[in-house]
């Protein structure tokens, strides 16, 4: 008879309740260890070690005691894992899957004690996999529940809850204003139509001792009766509950509550709001420059003059073929139309791909800062952009010296690229780079959101889920689409192979159907 080495694995999503003498891994446990000592007959033995992870989601894999016990299952010192419930495990078909090859890869098997199924046989994994393929469906379909009445709710003009803002208590029936506070509200508004400026609108708060919301946490604990930050009033200025109103996504409601402030002093701090961001755009886009006007060219020699378009206030470069300028309109449409900054950036890095050119700017070969970058595009001579192909004609000389000092010593640098699309902008890949890389901010907007909706489903309310990470409820609210990716869309997103217009910003804009075919040729074209 072989010896069976049993590892048995406990997960809890939330630690209420862990503190207790007897608490839910411990019954887990309990009921794991009487499966183990019922199969006795067959060689099956209970490692005394501990796989415990309590407060862990079932929506990742990276869990403590997991990784624990996969590294001992690696290393060979484990041939079963057992689990009170497959969920308990993973609540992932996708990780399930990297689970099991894993498992097959270290001659390890897996089962369930409630369930029973086990995954040494093939018709254990088929059953598996469709009983998960369920799972999944059940957690889209709670999602869907929730946003869908939190949805509703909004329109109806409901506070979904959240943290309390600056003005209102909170009642059985929603909303109620708090007077003392509603006076600090109408004094902020009116007094940054006074002053015009959020910094001095800070400034003048601290100078009458003005603090934000105090709040008594459940332990009796307080918080809040700080000093405003900017950010805090940027958010209290352009939060449409002080007119009564309630904001879902890009939509506004009428709100069951009473409004604080009037509708004209609303309105006219919205206008100066916007009217400040656009001149601060408009003031750091006009320092904006053009390094290589009347340096560019296309295949034909014709010259690209920089050129510019300004929306909703910001400024965008570019470096036009002349013809598309002078004719506009009329006659022929072919030609460039290059963001100015995506073809200095490709200038530069194909500069610093260069080996004579590396070597007199070392110091910059991990990426050029800004005044590397101005060094490089001085002396250059000349771009010319054909179909796929940069021509760069440089001064080595002037480049060694430090700044541009006439003709020297001329260097042509030619540098294959290809063009890619990202949201509207258009981005040069030189040959060798890689075309495409996992973004950060994308893949922890959908960890995040993955954690977010198990805390839901374990009973969490937003309110408490954006607590816990500090967060605004409506920023949990609007994010946590991103929890009901396809595995397919998920694996692109991991290797780095999403299309560069899958951005978490285009994500959060973008309404996801529940089928993931549907998805995935939304965002996997």
């Amino acid at each position: 008879m072989n010896l069976v080495r049993c590892a048995i694995y406990t997960r809890k999503s939330s630690d209420e309740g862990l503190d207790q003498a007897f608490n839910s891994l411990d019954a887990q446990r309990e009921a794991c260890e009487a499966y183990v000592q019922s199969q006795r007959h067959e060689g099956w033995r209970a490692l005394p070690a501990k796989y415990d992870d309590g407060g862990a989601s079932g929506g990742n894999l990276e869990r403590a005691a997991l990784i624990r016990l996969m590294a001992e299952i690696d290393a060979g010192r484990v041939d079963m894992v057992v689990v009170y419930k497959i969920d308990r495990l993973t609540r992932s078909l996708a990780d399930f899957a990297k689970l099991v090859e894993r498992l097959d890869k270290a001659g390890a098997s897996f089962v369930s004690v409630t369930q029973q199924f086990n995954t040494s046989t093939s018709m254990g994994r088929l059953t598996l996999n469709v009983l998960l393929s369920f799972a999944q469906f059940e957690r889209e379909v709670t999602a869907e529940r929730i946003r869908d009445k939190i949805a509703a709710s909004k329109k109806r003009g409901m506070w979904m809850g959240g943290l309390v803002p600056l003005g209102y208590d909170k009642r059985e029936d929603g909303l109620v204003i708090n007077p003392d506070e509603a006076t600090v509200v109408r004094t902020l508004f009116q007094k940054y139509m006074e002053l015009g400026c959020v910094r001095r609108l800070r400034d003048f708060a601290d100078s009458e001792h003005l603090r934000t919301k105090i709040r008594i946490l459940k332990d009796g604990a307080q918080k809040g009766g700080a000093s405003f930050s900017r950010g805090r009033l940027y958010h209290l200025l352009s939060n449409p509950i002080y007119v009564g109103k309630i904001r879902h996504k890009t939509e506004l409601h009428e709100g069951l509550h009473h409004a604080i402030i009037t509708d004209d002093l609303w309105q006219e701090v919205q206008a100066r709001l916007a009217a400040n961001a656009s001149n601060r755009k408009s003031r750091t886009n006009a320092a904006s420059r053009s390094p290589l006007a009347g340096k560019v060219f296309d295949q034909d020699g014709e010259p690209l003059a920089p050129s510019h378009a300004v929306k909703t206030g910001r400024r965008y470069r570019y470096y036009v073929s002349k013809h598309l300028v002078r004719d506009s309109g009329v006659g022929r449409k072919d030609g460039w139309r290059i963001p100015a900054s995506e073809l200095e950036r490709a200038v530069c890095n194909a500069l610093l791909q260069d080996h004579e050119v590396a070597l007199l700017l070392g110091d910059v070969r991990s990426g050029p800062s800004d005044a590397s970058a101005d060094r490089l595009l001085a002396v250059v001579q000349s771009v010319r952009i054909s179909e796929a192909m940069l021509h760069i004609e440089l001064d080595l000389q002037s480049l060694s010296a430090g700044e541009p000092s006439g003709p020297g010593k001329a260097h042509t640098i030619d540098a294959a690229f290809s063009l890619r699309r990202r949201g509207v902008e258009t981005r040069f890949v030189l040959s060798g780079q890689q075309a495409a890389e996992p973004d950060t901010i994308l893949i922890q907007r959908i960890v995040k959101a993955c954690s977010w909706l198990d805390q839901i489903r374990a009973g969490a309310s937003i309110r408490e889920v954006a607590e816990r990470d500090n967060v605004m409820p409506e920023y949990v609210s609007n994010n946590i689409d991103a929890a009901f990716l396809s595995p397919r869309i998920l694996k692109a997103i991991m290797d780095g192979r999403q299309p560069p217009e899958l951005t978490a910003t285009r994500l959060f804009r973008t309404s996801l159907p529940l089928l993931w075919a549907d998805q995935e040729q939304i965002l996997l074209p």
